[in-house]
């Protein structure tokens, strides 16, 4: 019996005992593996069932392959934004004030491509980076169609995509550290401590 069967049993007993009815026919099992050779591997059964197989699975929102590359869910993030652009061309038109439009696009259209940013900002390719770029600047050129994308950012008091998203990271990051009961805090390295001895090069 396979390592993650024993897992599986495990939580299905889990579930048993505290009155929790599993729905195999939502759960689904997510291989990843990088060997060349594809291996052969029992599949998984809850309850006697086996469980579908499946490329990709959304996790709290965040779409995971089995490949643990980032494409399709920066396409549906890309998809979801993409669709709320076509309400602030409609506020556009409405003659709603820029100011207003700026508080739309940073609520309803950035919250998307904000969200879970700092699980996988680290492994985006560049052509990833770009693509999500391309939201923001289709937002401003609809706030601002006579200014440059830089002139634009001025305008609203913005930052491009990529540094608003190096931020975000960089603020939870500095959350963790600094803050002992964060949930996270366990996972960082014991800090490093300064050389007591007396070296002949300060270097």
């Amino acid at each position: 019996m396979s390592g993650a069967q024993l897992i599986a049993d495990k939580v299905a007993e889990w579930s048993r005992n505290n009155r929790v009815q599993l729905n195999t026919d939502k759960c689904k099992e997510l291989r990843i593996s990088f060997a060349k050779k594809k291996q052969v591997f029992e599949s998984v059964k809850v309850d006697g069932k086996d469980l579908e197989i499946v490329a990709s699975a959304k996790l709290l929102g965040v779409t995971i392959s089995s490949d643990l590359s980032w494409n399709k869910h920066i396409n549906e993030i890309i998809k979801k934004a993409s669709k709320r652009l076509y309400f602030l061309v409609q506020l556009k038109r409405a003659k709603v004030p820029c100011e207003d439009l700026g508080l739309f696009y940073t609520t309803c259209i950035r919250s998307v491509l904000d969200y879970a940013v700092p699980v996988f900002y680290y492994s985006l390719p560049k052509y990833l980076i770009h693509e999500l770029e391309r939201i923001q600047k289709r937002a401003l050129t609809i706030i601002y169609p006579s200014l440059s994308y830089n002139e634009a950012l001025t305008c609203m008091d913005l930052v491009s995509l990529n540094d608003h998203h190096l931020n975000l990271c960089k603020d939870l990051f500095n959350c963790i550290v600094n803050d002992k009961s964060h949930r996270l805090h366990y996972l960082l390295p014991p800090l490093h401590k300064a050389n007591k001895f007396n070296l002949r090069r300060t270097r």
